[in-house]
């Protein structure tokens, strides 16, 4: 079953949408297919890896990776970015998680109980696992000084280690209540200093927090929003967590320093002598609710020098704190609505520009409602990001973007999926307000357009309207079909109206190549010529309809 775990990350690479199976190095032995070969497979470099797309961006790289780990003579070395490794950040961020709740309580408010020696019999549990940790980092590969290189050698991979976080790791894994228990003593003159600081020791676990962080980053996808808060959130909970075992640990070290007994303390513990567990740890919070959160909350007000002291420190990295919690509330804000604060911006560029042009107010409104739609209160460069992307892909974008033309027009019905695509890379996206004139009759053409969305309005040279036109439809073919050929209607936006404009050497080229596709278009350009040629001639044979019609367009 253990080694099933691992069977998913140790496949052939596929390519999504697709039967291509792109395959993974594997060495000799992993054709053995027993238990041990499989585990030994999980600990190589795997492409599935949440790390592997920013250090080894390819399968051909993945598989150097896992062949250049072979050839190395320790063959129980783990590759950081295997599954194993995986698997394993992934129970050690738990753990951490965890730990940094119990130790410090642990601690604080059993180890260092002023009433009674205890044992912690909690925290080893944890420990056992920190050793195991210990353990797997010596024989874990880690990153070269340019970060692109992975270290797979034995002995510069434990120099690595020692030279890092090795000895936080040894000191804070060992329970030293149960070593120093024989010479622990309750506070009071008999009390070592040295030996109650040798049992905080376990709290400089809390510097791990750093890797705890890296990893949720790391290893969980989700996204960068969610994932800045939650960490932002997560930290503030676990800081005043333990300030509130600080706020009474700190005054418990200072009594075993003065080796004097509580009562005879000038400290606030003075003030809780004869309460539980609960009640000492509930005073600490309020302690800490007051001063370091300024809630406001009635605590035990500080009567000693001591107590001053903690309380104004406290004070003071509150003040600091909130500041750093407001200033990343910003950062993270500005990030996300980077778009909405570049919109603002044109829109703000657009009012000067038309004040100091002196536009009309109409005018003005028709400019904000074309960037209003458009942008969709969102601003971005369309042509800076996709001269970024390759050929290939910008043809993916433009196919997905002409979708519903491509599945509900009928000129793209049955044709070849090569000469769709070369058709729509070849469109240009334009958008046009209500009362806009698309084209006017009488005048040279030299497009076509596919509507998109919206609805426009066909009329006669003499403003007769012939038919409305509604999305997934195209007009202004006729233009096209012969040179020289005079536009015999006029087209204009009833509303808002997204179309797609296609060029007269564009249709030569693409379109006029196809006969079935060229026909097609040409016998709906005659029907539409002829619809048009008997309308016209109907409205000219009527004048007094002529003249209702005109009085109708200029109201």
């Amino acid at each position: 079953m253990a080694t099933s775990f691992f069977n998913s990350w140790d496949s052939n690479f596929e390519l999504p949408q697709s039967n291509i199976k792109l395959p993974l190095y594997s060495p000799e032995w992993a054709e053995n297919k027993d238990s041990f070969s499989r585990l030994k497979l999980s600990c190589l470099a795997s492409y599935k890896h949440p790390c592997c797309e920013k250090y080894l961006n390819s399968i051909a790289s993945v598989s150097n990776e896992r062949r250049r780990q072979c050839q190395y003579s320790h063959p129980w070395v783990i590759h950081p970015f295997s599954a194993t490794r995986f698997y394993w950040e992934s129970f050690m961020t738990v753990i951490y998680a965890l730990s940094f709740i119990i130790i410090p309580f642990m601690t604080s408010f059993i180890v260092f109980d002023f009433k009674v020696i205890r044992l912690d019999r909690v925290s080893p549990i944890f420990y056992l696992f920190f050793w195991v940790d210990i353990s797997m980092n010596f024989i874990t590969g880690v990153h070269g000084r340019d970060k692109k290189i992975i270290i797979l050698d034995q002995r510069e991979i434990i120099q690595k280690y020692i030279s890092g976080f090795f000895s936080i790791d040894l000191l804070t894994s060992l329970p030293y209540d149960h070593i120093t228990y024989y010479w622990r003593k309750l506070p009071g003159p008999k009390s070592s200093f040295f030996v109650a600081l040798i049992n905080v020791l376990p709290m400089l676990k809390l510097i791990r927090y750093v890797t705890f962080d890296n990893n949720v980053s790391q290893l969980f996808e989700i996204s960068d929003f969610i994932c800045r808060i939650s960490k932002i959130l997560l930290i503030s909970v676990y800081l005043v967590y333990w300030f509130t075992c600080l706020c009474y640990l700190v005054p418990v070290l200072v009594v075993h320093f003065d080796q004097v007994f509580v009562k005879d303390c000038d400290c606030w513990l003075i003030n809780i002598i004869d309460d539980d567990i609960p009640v000492r740890f509930k005073s600490s919070f309020f302690i800490i609710l007051q001063n370091f959160m300024t809630t406001g909350i009635r605590a035990i007000e500080p009567e000693f020098t001591v107590h001053t002291i903690i309380c104004t420190l406290l004070m003071i990295l509150g003040r600091f704190f909130w500041v750093y919690i407001i200033v990343l509330f910003f950062q993270i804000y500005n990030d996300k609505n980077t778009s909405q604060s570049g919109y603002q911006e044109t829109m703000s560029q657009i009012l000067a520009y038309t004040r100091q042009k002196q536009m009309p107010h109409y005018m003005r409104k028709r400019i904000e409602s074309y960037y209003s739609y458009r942008f969709k209160n969102s601003y971005f460069r369309e042509k800076k990001i996709l001269s970024n992307l390759s050929e290939i892909l910008r043809e993916e974008i433009t196919i997905y973007s002409c979708r519903r033309l491509i599945e509900n027009l009928i000129l793209f019905r049955n044709l070849p999926k090569d000469v769709i695509t070369s058709i729509v890379s070849r469109l240009k996206f334009e958008i046009y307000l209500p009362n806009d004139l698309i084209f006017k009759a009488g005048n040279y053409g030299d497009c076509m357009f596919f509507l998109s969305s919206g609805t426009v309005a066909l009329f006669t040279p003499t403003g007769k309207e012939i038919c409305h036109l509604t999305e997934v439809s195209y007009f202004g073919e006729v233009s096209l079909l012969v040179k020289d050929q005079r536009r015999i209607a006029s087209v204009i936006a009833i509303e808002v109206c997204e179309v797609y404009r296609l060029d007269r050497r564009d249709f030569r080229k693409y379109v006029a190549i196809h006969n079935d596709l060229f026909q097609q278009i040409e016998r709906m350009a005659m029907t539409r010529m002829e619809k048009a040629i008997l309308i016209e001639e109907q409205y000219k044979r009527n004048p007094l309809k002529r003249n209702q019609r005109s009085i109708c367009r200029l109201t």
